[in-house]
């Protein structure tokens, strides 16, 4: 057991080396090759949607004909191609071409990832958190070390082959997998019929959809942040020093939250520390629009391990608790969708409007404050509803231990 948990951890850690080769310097290339704007932000929203259509099918297919190592090795092979089809483009159509293999492949990796790190913390006594975070490692070993490659190279595609190097390494870790280690007992009784049932069980579930629309509330309110804190920091006049560290702060901060989240569960409750990391966000988006100076700013980039870590871990519990039997890989598909690929794009649509509306770059503290303060609302608005739902969830994994032990 202790050979499929390492491997786990090695698996996040090999694909979220090659994430963070890629994804903070994807932009950068775009507007290297000469695309603007709109044609950038485009290319990122193509990236949100297709990660809001791909998983759910994806998470269908690997449940129902118990494909999910399969189906992960599919996905990282449509990666790798996507990787080396960026390399050779240099316009937007060659560009949407690669971003459509690249996304459509990457979006259901983290579903089927979180599965399997599911099954290898229920079958060696260890926890999600502690093998999700070699995830995060591997993302801040390797976008802090990514500047003096692609400096040193001085050609913006050296980023792609980073990349591919990792996801290959990780399509080895995968091949090497036992099929025991990924297709799981609890698969076996499912059936198209079956899972047809499960996702109609799901989408009316009350407890499930609030939660969802708790996630997707949250994901648009990070929005500014992933996409213009950077620039923020420069019109603060920040130095490079905190432009260049302060995601290596929150990569850190996201660690420590994901090393102690099972801890940090058993303590609060799921409920509880759901309604903390909301809290927490709310007032970290608060404080970020209000102050000046970048020094503060960056010495809370920490709350990052509860604004995302934190809330990541603990709606995987929560989703994983309230998922019929045999949808759990299905369940989590649906949550990436809503999170990273619906909430992505309509964050990005909105927040992008909103940019403009605020002044855009020729105000742009004043602009991303602005947006700061949206995002602190709507935080507050998921504090509301998290509040009431996850009292459904609890009810709902009560109903589901009771039907269990009644069908033993």
């Amino acid at each position: 057991m202790n050979n499929i948990l390492n491997s786990t951890k090695l698996l996040f850690f090999t694909y979220f080396l090659s994430w963070g080769a890629f994804s903070p310097y994807i932009s950068r290339y775009m507007s290297k090759t000469g695309l603007n704007g709109a044609e950038i932000g485009f290319l990122q929203g193509l990236t949100a949607l297709l990660a809001f259509l791909m998983p759910p099918l994806w998470g269908f297919l690997a449940d129902a004909k118990l494909w999910k190592k399969k189906m992960l090795l599919l996905s990282l092979y449509g990666m790798a191609l996507g990787l080396i089809l960026y390399y050779f483009s240099y316009s937007f159509v060659p560009l949407l071409i690669a971003t459509i293999f690249y996304a459509s492949a990457n979006g259901p990796v983290i579903p089927l990832l979180d599965s399997i790190a599911l099954e290898a913390a229920a079958s060696s006594g260890s926890n999600y958190g502690q093998i999700r975070l070699y995830g995060s490692l591997g993302y801040a070993f390797l976008a802090s070390l990514m500047p003096y490659i692609y400096n040193s190279s001085q050609n913006p595609g050296s980023i792609f082959p980073m990349a591919l190097i990792f996801i290959i390494l990780t399509i080895v870790l995968v091949t090497k997998l036992p099929e025991s280690a990924v297709s799981t007992s609890f698969l076996q009784h499912n059936s198209y019929a079956n899972m047809r049932f499960g996702f109609l069980t799901l989408f009316k579930n009350p407890a499930f959809c609030g939660l969802m629309l708790v996630a997707f509330l949250n994901r648009i309110a990070v929005v500014p942040y992933y996409n213009f804190f950077a620039l923020y920091l420069e019109g603060l006049k920040a130095n490079t020093f905190i432009v260049g560290y302060t995601w290596m702060v929150a990569i850190l901060g996201e660690v420590v939250v994901l090393y102690n989240a099972e801890k940090l569960m058993a303590h609060l409750g799921e409920r509880k520390l759901l309604i903390l990391a909301l809290l927490i966000s709310a007032l970290r988006w608060f404080i970020y629009a209000n102050i000046r100076a970048p020094w503060l700013i960056f010495s809370l980039q920490w709350l990052h391990g509860f604004t995302f870590a934190a809330m990541h871990a603990v709606t995987v519990k929560l989703v994983n608790k309230i998922a019929p039997e045999g949808m759990q890989v299905s369940a989590q598909s649906v949550y990436a969708a809503v999170n990273l690929g619906l909430g992505g794009f309509i964050g990005s649509l909105l927040m992008g409007y909103l940019f403009d509306y605020f002044g855009g770059a020729n105000t742009i503290v004043k602009t991303v404050s602005s947006l700061f303060i949206v995002s602190a609302l709507l935080s507050l608005v998921a504090l509301a509803i998290g509040l009431f739902g996850v009292k459904l969830v609890a009810k709902t994994a009560a109903s589901k231990r009771a039907s269990k032990e009644a069908a033993v």
